[in-house]
């Protein structure tokens, strides 16, 4: 009896001395669910985001075509009882409303009213999202824009405007049109040389658009012509500090996500019964990321700086906000349009690094449910690059796949 008990107080203190021998990302590393393919996590996942409004599904870059094909997969198998609308980062508010035929096309020209044009091309033109925009091409799946950056429908807005509302044409009509199309379609193509009283022309004439949309008795076209102004006045705030200052482009970050944030808050507000899945990077779904270390010169503590759209929809919506990261452990990332493509190759602290020694082809770590890891500082790659900090304030899971692999073109 003492030779037994000897034994088990030897084999656990074995095995403490294992644990604190780990290194934390080997820890995080070893609670990953293991998955021979990427369709027997879903129910899982489905599992964690159940009584949430919002489920962010992020990426780690633009360029990830496996992770966009798991996305357009777990999309699908969370809306199978078209549960969810999709909102999309990289399509313009105004897009959808056209697109969903809440709004009449008007204006617009025909080449612009589909989804693949309305969508930003780094994901409607990807082979592995096309399953995706055909389901919203065909009704299947509801959708969505949140983007306040140039979409194809924002070439149209102030003709839009006129057109739509007759209340508005004493303002952006007459004399004020041609000036006005001028500053927009020099707003749309980025022109740093615009002058602070162009944009201050621009934005005093849509300012004054919107007080004289409250004569509007259509209240839903009301509603979202105003918040179409809205995102343009967003975008001209982003023009105006110009787009290749480090400070510039940073502040620029945070107008973005913040708009982006008002409409998808404006989308739940007007249509209450509804859910949504958010398409956007792991960037943009960050509901802490302060809590991450940039580390990287000119300033280490840029992170500091930002409240992205995650961290705006949890302020809006607490416990409401499911936001989950995606990451792999190797192959590669590539634009659909390029020849090239870059290797992944997850630094040896990272915990992706970890990962990828399990020998997993898919893994899946629900953070909501490891309070006792909020404290816990590891290194990651969901950004691109290894970076240290509190990821489990950050996101709320992490979907992990062996290998990515670069987008391709629709057309291959």
């Amino acid at each position: 009896m003492k030779k037994m008990f000897f034994i088990t107080i030897m084999s656990l203190f074995a095995l403490l001395i294992s644990c604190s021998t780990k290194t934390t990302e080997q820890q995080i590393a070893d609670e990953f669910h293991a998955f021979s393919d990427e369709s027997t996590s879903f129910k899982q996942i489905k599992n964690a985001v159940k009584d949430k409004r919002i489920v962010i599904l992020g990426e780690a870059g633009h360029a990830d075509g496996r992770t966009f094909e798991i996305k357009s997969g777990l999309i699908k198998y969370l809306n199978a009882d078209y549960e969810y609308d999709v909102v999309l980062e990289g399509m313009g508010f105004l897009d959808a409303a056209v697109l969903q035929g809440i709004l009449p096309s008007l204006c617009i020209d025909s080449l612009y009213l589909d989804v693949a044009n309305a969508w930003y091309g780094l994901w409607s033109q990807t082979k592995e999202a096309a399953p995706l925009v055909e389901a919203m091409r065909n009704g299947k799946v509801r959708y969505w824009g949140m983007d306040c950056n140039p979409s194809l429908g924002d070439y149209f807005l102030i003709p839009y405007l006129l057109a739509s509302s007759p209340s508005v044409s004493s303002v952006l009509g007459g004399s004020a049109f041609d000036s006005l199309m001028a500053i927009h379609d020099r707003m749309m193509g980025m022109d740093t040389t615009l002058t602070h009283n162009e944009l201050d022309y621009f934005n005093s004439k849509m300012s004054h658009a919107q007080k004289a949309l409250e004569e509007e008795t259509d209240l839903e076209k009301k509603a979202i012509l105003d918040m179409a102004i809205d995102n343009a006045l967003a975008f001209s705030g982003q023009v105006r500090l110009g787009f290749t200052d480090w400070d510039a482009q940073n502040e620029g970050i945070n107008i973005r996500d913040r708009q982006m944030a008002e409409n998808v808050i404006w989308y739940l507000n007007h249509f209450p019964e509804r859910k949504v899945i958010i398409w956007a990077a792991n960037f943009h779904g960050a509901k802490k990321i302060d809590q991450i270390e940039y580390g990287k010169e000119p300033e280490p503590d840029l992170y500091k700086k930002f409240v992205l759209l995650g961290e705006h929809l949890e302020d809006a919506f607490p416990g409401q906000v499911y936001s989950l990261a995606f990451t792999s452990g190797g192959g590669s990332t590539g634009f659909f349009y390029a020849n090239d493509s870059t290797a992944i190759v997850p630094d040896s602290t990272s915990m992706e690094f970890q990962l990828s020694q399990r020998g997993m082809e898919y893994g899946f770590c629900d953070l909501s449910q490891r309070i006792d890891w909020t404290d816990m500082v590891f290194n990651s790659i969901i950004f691109g690059d290894c970076k240290l900090g509190n990821w489990a304030r950050v996101f709320d899971g992490i979907f992990y796949m062996k290998e990515n692999h670069k987008a391709h073109s629709v057309q291959e």
